[in-house]
């Protein structure tokens, strides 16, 4: 990346930025450019002013002063916030880049900036920082070892945990687990997920012991099963070299409680990948929401490969349609880009209610390899997923009337399955005996399901769906039969 930098400044950009929260990483780079071109360096900060001194504090006074020095140089700019410059500050920075060619005079920025002014959009070269890769990581944790004397054995485990961080943060996280002395990989990890905190839009997702088993704790949905298993041989070099691109994500639409959120994360946990999930409600109250969408998608991208699952999705970008929000419409054209053009192996599982709220760009191919629908579960599905519940549970439902319970449970969402189960437990637990076949039909007749408030939304979304999506499960028997259209 610095010699990135030296070939936009060498090339005669006079204006240039690196995009990242990790100051004195970009710092580094500028000098190291600077020093392979021979050029003199100064800084500019919004507390210090510039270095070596000149008159005056402000970046007008800094700008004034590279100027008038009348000698090739480069300036860093630290800490400028894009969106608070002055028409005085917009105008000198495009006078600098406009006359960089023949004065040898280059000011980089160096801050996680967002958008770039109109003025500056055509004149700057942009680096984008990423986190160190894992060469990096590695060598900072044997450096990190040294330093605190302490031995590290097999490092390969906790350079891939600390993928994501800052090139300081991971020294930190470095040097706390050393000096802890124990699991270094499971340290590291708790320290990231605390660090990632700080973006409340993101979170690593530890799994449960139930959810690590993978898409065994998923009842039904075998046609997504069985696409999830084709792109699992699609992540390997081998079908790279077939000429196959690695797999972009799907977009699962259905009923609520039907096991979309679950296997999102059985997919993480099948592919033996983190989860990390995004609040896009959180993202949204963040001040500059932009900036922490692109921070926070910039971590997921270093810790690839990962599944980043995004759950209501719809409630993202209701109103992008109606174009009365710039705001909300800019970031979500920068998050289509994103989904379109990224190249990281970073697979979406992205999950929606209510496909009338989705803006149709959204669903359009090459965003998501493919869109399910997921419907209320068949008759034989739902016999999986009372097994599933019955044996996490420790039971066997060798010696319960499943067949028969399942048959009449033909309204009820996975979830609903699930509570029943729980529901049974909890009566034959108050009795003081084991669970029996009366306990189910007694919690089968007192579950009232969600089919019933919402018959004609569910019955609206089946009608959607018809022609739109593929179905997640070969059980197309439905109780309503959808009337064609």
């Amino acid at each position: 990346m610095a010699d990135e930098l030296g070939k936009f400044l060498g090339a005669g950009y006079g204006f240039a930025a690196i995009d990242s929260f990790e100051e004195g990483r970009g710092l580094q780079l500028v000098e190291a450019a600077a020093t392979k071109l021979g050029l003199p360096l100064s800084t500019w900060s919004v507390s210090r002013g510039m270095k070596p001194q000149a008159s005056g504090h402000s970046l007008v006074d800094a700008l004034t002063a590279l100027r008038g020095s009348g000698k090739p140089g480069v300036l860093a700019l630290l800490g400028l916030q894009m969106s608070d410059l002055t028409a005085v500050e917009r105008r000198m920075l495009r006078e600098v880049a406009a006359e960089g060619p023949a004065t040898g005079q280059h000011v980089v920025a160096v801050a996680p900036f967002g958008d770039l002014p109109d003025e500056l959009v055509r004149e700057a070269a942009v680096v984008n920082l990423s986190p160190p890769d894992e060469g990096e990581l590695k060598a900072l944790l044997e450096e990190t070892a040294r330093a605190v004397q302490v031995e590290v054995g097999d490092a390969a485990g906790s350079v891939a945990a600390a993928r994501g961080l800052g090139l300081e943060e991971a020294r930190r996280v470095f040097r706390m687990a050393l000096r802890e002395k124990g699991d270094l990989t499971a340290i590291v990890l708790a320290e990231k997920r605390r660090l990632l905190r700080r973006n409340s839009a993101l979170d690593c997702v530890d799994l449960g012991a139930d959810e690590a088993a993978g898409l065994g704790i998923v009842g039904g949905l075998e046609v997504l099963k069985q696409w999830l298993a084709d792109r699992r041989k699609s992540l390997s070099q081998e079908a790279r070299a077939f000429g196959l691109p690695p797999p972009k994500g799907l977009l699962l639409l259905g009923v609520q409680g039907c096991g979309k959120s679950l296997s999102a994360k059985a997919v993480a946990a099948e592919w033996r990948m983190p989860l990390c999930r995004l609040d896009l409600a959180a993202l949204f109250s963040e001040d500059e929401s932009l900036d922490a969408l692109r921070q926070a998608l910039a971590s997921v991208e270093a810790m690839a490969p990962v599944v980043l699952w995004i759950d209501e999705l719809e409630k993202g970008f209701t109103g992008v349609e109606s174009g009365q929000d710039a705001g909300l419409a800019r970031l979500f054209g920068w998050f289509i880009t994103w989904m379109s053009e990224r190249t990281s192996p970073v697979f979406v599982v992205a999950t929606a209610n209510d496909v009338t709220h989705l803006p149709p760009e959204l669903l359009r191919k090459g965003r998501f390899d493919e869109t399910f629908f997921v419907d209320l579960p068949g008759e034989k599905a739902r016999m999986e997923i009372l097994d599933i519940h019955l044996r996490r549970r420790g039971r066997d439902p060798g010696t319960l009337p499943l067949a028969s319970v399942a048959k009449r449970a033909e309204k009820l969402s996975g979830s609903e399955l699930e509570q029943m189960v729980v529901g049974a437990l909890h009566s034959a637990f108050s009795k003081g005996r084991e669970l029996t076949g009366d306990d189910l039909w007694n919690a089968l007749h007192g579950t009232v399901p969600l089919y019933r408030m919402y018959e004609e939304k569910i019955r609206a979304l089946r009608v959607w769906a018809q022609d739109r999506a593929r179905p997640a499960s070969q059980d197309a028997k439905l109780l309503d039969v959808v009337p064609k259209v």
